[in-house]
C-alpha cells in the first residue's frame, strides 16, 4: 500500500475509534439516563413516553440516512457530511444532557419530554447518516487498495473505543452518579470524530454529479430479500440493545459492574475482527451470519435467567458471548451488502440497508420493547428475542441465504 493509502488507513481507524467511543457513552446507558429524567410523579419511569422516543426518532433518522447517502454518493461529500453532522450533533447532546441536570427537576414531564422530543430528533436526523457512509467510504478504500474482507480489521478498532468508552462511563457514574455525563461523554466522541473526518479519505474528489443507477437495486431481488430479514433482525436487536441499560439496571448492583459487562463483552469480538479474512473466505456471508445469530439467540436467554442475586461471574460469561454474535453476524451483514452493491451505489446501500436494520426495525423494536417490558419485564424481553432469533436464523437460511465459502480461497 502506498504513503497515500497508508496514512487513509490510519485515519480510518481513527474515525471508528471515535465513532465507538461516542456510541459507547450514549447506547449502553440511554435506558438509564431517560428511566431517571423522565419519570412520573409518582417517581415511576415513564415507560410509555420512553417508548415512544424510542418508537418515532429512528423514523426521522430514516429521513437523514437516506438523503445524506445518496448525496454522498451523487457528489462524493462523504466526509463533509460526518464533519457537519457530527459537529451540531455533539452541541446536540449538550443540550440533552442539560436537560438532566438539576435546575430540571422542578420541569414538569410534559415540558421535559417536549424538549427532549425536540432535541432528540435533530440528534437522530443528523447522526443517523454517519454509521452507513463511513461503512460505505471504508469499503470505497479496500475496494481500491486492499480487499473488502479486511473490513473487520478497520473496525476493529469501533471495538477498542466501545470499551474505553463503557468501562469509563461505568467508572464515573460508580463514583459520581450524574447522568448527564453520559450525553457529555456523548458530545466529545462525536466532536472529535467531526473534527478527524475532515482529514479522511482524499481520493475521492468533489466532481460532476453522477447519476445514480436506481436500475441495478430495482434488479437486485437477493438485496431486496435480504432487507425482509435486516428489517426482522433490526426489530430483534434494537428491542434488546435499546433497553439493555435498563434491564441491566433492573438486574446489577451498580453503574461499574454495568460499565464493566458493556465494555468487556466486546473481547471475543477482537479474534473475529482480526481474523475476519480468513472467515470471509472459508464461511463466507451466509455461515457467518447464521452464526452470530444463534449464539446471540443464547447470549439473549442466558440473559433472561438474571436477576440481582445472580452472580457477577456467571453475567460476565453469559455477556461475552456478544462478541463473537455481533463480529459474525456484521462482518458478514457488511460483506453480503458491500457485494450486491453497484460501484456507484455504496453509500446508498449502505444507507437502504441501516435504513431497515435501523430506522424502521429501530422503530418496531422501541415500539415492541416498551409494550413487553410493560406487560411482563426486561428479563421476559430477553427470552422473547432469543427465542425469535431461532426462527430468523431459519428465514436466513432457507429464504436469503447469501454468499458461501469463495472456492479459489479454499483451493490455496
Amino acid at each position: 500500500m502506498e504513503q497515500q493509502g497508508k496514512r487513509q488507513s490510519a485515519i480510518l481507524k481513527i474515525i471508528y475509534f471515535f465513532l465507538y467511543i461516542a456510541f459507547g457513552f450514549y447506547l449502553p446507558f440511554q435506558g438509564i439516563f431517560y428511566k431517571y429524567v423522565l419519570v412520573n410523579s409518582d417517581g415511576t419511569p415513564a415507560i410509555e413516553l420512553i417508548g415512544l422516543l424510542f418508537l418515532i426518532m429512528p423514523l426521522i433518522g430514516l429521513v437523514g440516512s437516506m438523503s445524506a447517502g445518496i448525496l454522498a454518493d451523487t457528489l462524493h461529500l462523504g466526509r463533509y457530511i460526518i464533519t457537519f453532522c457530527c459537529l451540531i450533533g455533539s452541541l446536540v447532546a449538550i443540550g440533552i444532557g442539560l436537560i438532566g441536570e438539576q435546575w430540571a427537576l422542578s420541569v414538569g414531564l410534559p415540558i421535559k419530554f417536549m424538549l427532549i422530543f425536540i432535541l432528540l430528533a435533530l440528534f437522530y436526523l443528523l447522526l443517523q447518516p454517519v454509521i452507513p457512509i463511513i461503512d460505505a467510504e471504508t469499503m470505497l478504500f479496500l475496494n481500491r487498495h486492499a480487499d473488502r474482507a479486511d473490513y473487520g480489521r478497520y473496525r476493529l478498532w469501533g471495538t477498542f473505543g466501545w470499551s474505553v468508552a463503557t468501562i469509563a462511563m461505568g467508572v464515573l457514574l460508580f463514583y459520581h452518579y450524574h447522568l448527564p455525563l453520559i450525553l457529555y461523554g456523548t458530545a466529545f466522541g462525536y466532536g472529535m470524530l467531526g473534527i478527524i473526518s475532515l482529514k479522511g479519505i482524499k481520493d475521492a474528489p468533489i466532481s460532476k454529479p453522477v447519476k445514480i443507477p436506481w436500475g441495478h437495486l430495482k434488479k437486485d431481488t437477493l438485496f431486496l430479500v435480504f432487507l425482509v430479514f435486516v428489517l426482522g433482525h433490526g426489530a430483534i436487536n434494537s428491542a434488546t440493545f435499546m433497553y439493555m441499560g435498563y434491564f441491566f439496571d433492573d438486574v446489577m448492583k451498580n453503574p461499574f459492574e454495568i460499565g464493566l459487562i458493556f465494555g468487556t463483552w466486546t473481547l471475543l469480538e477482537v479474534p473475529v475482527m482480526i481474523y475476519s479474512p480468513a472467515l470471509v473466505h472459508r464461511f463466507g456471508s451466509r455461515w457467518l451470519i447464521a452464526a452470530g445469530l444463534l449464539i446471540n439467540a443464547v447470549r439473549l436467554l442466558l440473559f433472561s435467567t438474571f436477576t440481582p442475586e445472580t452472580t457477577f461471574l456467571f453475567k460476565f460469561g453469559a455477556a461475552l458471548l456478544h462478541g463473537p454474535a455481533f463480529g459474525m453476524t456484521y462482518i458478514g451483514i457488511i460483506d453480503l451488502v458491500d457485494r450486491q452493491a453497484h460501484a456507484q451505489m455504496r453509500a446508498t446501500y449502505m444507507s437502504i440497508m441501516n435504513v431497515a436494520r435501523i430506522s424502521i426495525a429501530g422503530s418496531i423494536g422501541g415500539l415492541a420493547g416498551s409494550w413487553i417490558i410493560k406487560q411482563w419485564s426486561s428479563g421476559q424481553l430477553m427470552q422473547f428475542s432469543g427465542f425469535a432469533l431461532f426462527g430468523l436464523v431459519l428465514f436466513f437460511l432457507l429464504v436469503v441465504k447469501g454468499y458461501g465459502p469463495q472456492k479459489k480461497d479454499l483451493e490455496t
